[in-house]
């Protein structure tokens, strides 16, 4: 098997990594800030005047109120809030860059799958895409081969099974064809089923799970790959 191999700086898919969980950290924070009593509830209740008896034998004036601790909104009410909320503040969308795959002569939905399994695994530094072969996947540029490091470890396996499960849980918006992995495939959608002995652990796919895809067509290079969705041409 003939496979390319394409090395990115580690530091590099580290900082869109460091992007994504800023993201949600930030959304956290601003959702925190938003749950905060105000202030001036708290102002009221440190600083009302305690009454005082009058002077004379007429009846003391009625003490003013102190505010209570805020109210606690019902499940209704927070439904009701956040259906009311803008999707646009819902969804931290940017484009992922270029992964590990050599793209030359991949089709789109590949492309797409490629470059969110390279930002999302960073431990993959190798992942072969378009090479000729007797099947037509490889040459039609609808499958990659992700090469898992270490693959007879635990950490190997385990890493191998995440990325498989990815791209099956995937399926739909990527068009999976099927997923082989340690001689096993799973089609898109369907039971999975042994694959035959190949006589070797490559052809067997031991050390890299394969990814085919229906392909989506050729890119034009206007295409914007997101983690959830992909656009063909940019936006105006």
């Amino acid at each position: 098997m003939l496979l390319v191999s394409t090395n990115r700086s580690a530091s590099s898919r580290g900082r869109w990594l460091a992007f994504g969980g800023a993201l949600v950290v930030s959304a956290g924070m601003l959702y925190a800030q938003g749950t905060e009593p105000h202030c001036c509830v708290k102002k009221v209740a440190a600083t009302a005047p305690i009454a005082a008896p009058a002077p004379s034998p007429q009846p003391a004036p009625a003490a003013v109120p102190v505010a209570g601790p805020p109210r606690i909104a019902s499940a209704a009410e927070v439904q009701s809030l956040a259906a009311d909320a803008p999707a646009a503040a819902q969804s931290f969308q940017f484009a992922l860059p270029t992964g590990v795959a050599p793209e030359s002569g991949l089709q789109v939905k590949t492309i797409w799958a490629a470059r969110a399994i390279s930002l999302l695994f960073p431990q993959i530094a190798t992942i072969g895409g378009y090479r000729q072969d007797a099947l037509r996947w490889h040459p039609s540029g609808l499958a990659i081969d992700v090469m898992i490091p270490d693959h007879t470890s635990p950490e190997g396996i385990e890493l191998g099974d995440q990325i498989a499960g990815y791209a099956l849980a995937n399926a739909k918006r990527w068009g999976i064809d099927h997923v082989i992995w340690r001689q096993k495939i799973y089609p898109g959608i369907g039971k999975p089923s042994w694959t035959a002995n190949m006589g070797n652990e490559t052809a067997n796919h031991y050390d890299h799970v394969h990814i085919a895809t229906d392909g989506g067509g050729y890119p034009t290079g206007h295409e914007i790959y997101y983690i959830g969705s992909m656009t063909p041409t940019p936006p105006a």
